[in-house]
């Protein structure tokens, strides 16, 4: 933050005006809240979420897509995998039968 000291006095100064302004003027300063809390603060929300829109399609441009073709020992990790997984519910089953009775 180079200049700490330029955000600090910005944002005292702003604070400050809108403080300043809500104690002269009360009725204009409520219309001004409910206004920006309506309408602009929903608006810089979807112009935000467009513009992020925006970045995502043109960074998915740029992308690489890297297919793999499964080797043996790949397709074998598989078949094992799966194997297990039979196992776990044929034991899970049998379990489960256990409990009821």
């Amino acid at each position: 933050m180079k200049d700490l000291i330029k955000y600090v006095v910005a944002a005292v100064g702003g604070g400050g005006a809108v403080v300043g302004i809500a104690y002269l003027f009360p009725e204009r300063s409520f219309i001004a809240f409910v206004v920006g809390w309506l309408f602009l603060i929903p608006a810089a929300f979807a112009a935000y979420m467009v513009y992020g829109l925006w970045g995502l399609m043109n960074d998915r441009k740029n992308r690489i897509t890297v297919d793999v073709k499964p080797s043996e020992a790949m397709k074998a990790l598989a078949r094992k995998e799966a194997a297990l997984m039979k196992e776990k519910e044929i034991l899970y089953e049998e379990i489960h039968k256990e409990i009821k009775h």
